[in-house]
């Protein structure tokens, strides 16, 4: 069976405050920050911010050209709104501020769950993408390195530009730990494909699992070419999750 929310866990639930400079200030003061649950009445602000800005920014979508085919792009649409039902996905606000600064669309995997995504990934461009991400978590095998039968995933990282460069990302990947810590799982670990993401995570405590470089994909599988991609390499992260003081 899919993973679903116990009730025992409040829902909308705030994980995560923090401070950062606030870009409406010239003097840099700092503004309050909050990561907290997507709620349903701003499903279409976050679809926005992953349909105008991590299409283009994120280096495997970019590549595909995701943007440009009809088909695949919409598939993308109905991908994401999936995981917002889940309600595990998060979005990060300024206190004061109903403008959304970024978002982080969390699954959770579970290592009994037979996952069957034929009906939802259709398209060849998104076949290749869960393709060359699935090749990752199988040399990997998450379960069995750490010894766990889930663990808290993502499907995408993205901060608004106007927010960017304000140790933003690095907070939001911050929350997971009260998140994790809330459902009882120990690790959450996810596929980093860009170098700021990566940077992001590896700030906030995620360590490398496994690093594969771009033009190295087409020696598993000819169909994997990445030429001219925006990046350096793709990154699992993990980041175990301590039992609570």
């Amino acid at each position: 069976m899919p993973w679903e929310r116990p009730a025992s866990v409040p829902y909308p639930n705030v994980w995560w405050t923090f401070e950062a400079p606030d870009p409406d200030c010239e003097n840099g003061a700092l503004a309050t920050y909050r990561v907290e649950d997507l709620t349903e009445d701003r499903f279409d602000d976050v679809m926005k911010l992953y349909t105008e800005h991590f299409l283009d920014d994120e280096p495997l979508l970019g590549h595909s050209g995701i943007r440009q085919d009809a088909e695949t792009y919409e598939e993308s649409r109905k991908i994401w709104k999936r995981a917002f039902s889940r309600r595990l996905t998060v979005v990060c606000y300024k206190e004061g501020s109903k403008e959304l600064v970024g978002a982080n669309l969390l699954g959770m995997s579970l290592a009994d769950e037979k996952k069957d995504s034929s009906n939802l990934i259709t398209t060849e461009k998104s076949k290749k993408i869960v393709a060359i991400h699935n090749y990752m978590s199988e040399v990997v095998n998450l379960y069995e390195r750490y010894g766990v039968d889930m663990y808290l995933t993502a499907y995408g990282l993205s901060v608004n530009t106007r927010f960017r460069g304000l140790g933003i990302a690095t907070e939001i990947l911050k929350a997971r730990v009260p998140i994790c810590r809330a459902f009882g799982v120990k690790l959450t670990s996810t596929n980093f494909t860009a170098i700021g993401s990566q940077k992001a995570a590896a700030k906030a405590g995620f360590k490398t699992d496994l690093e594969m470089p771009y033009n190295e994909f087409v020696k598993v599988n000819p169909i994997y070419t990445l030429d001219g991609i925006k990046g350096k390499s793709l990154k699992m992260m993990s980041l175990v999750i301590d039992e609570q003081s």
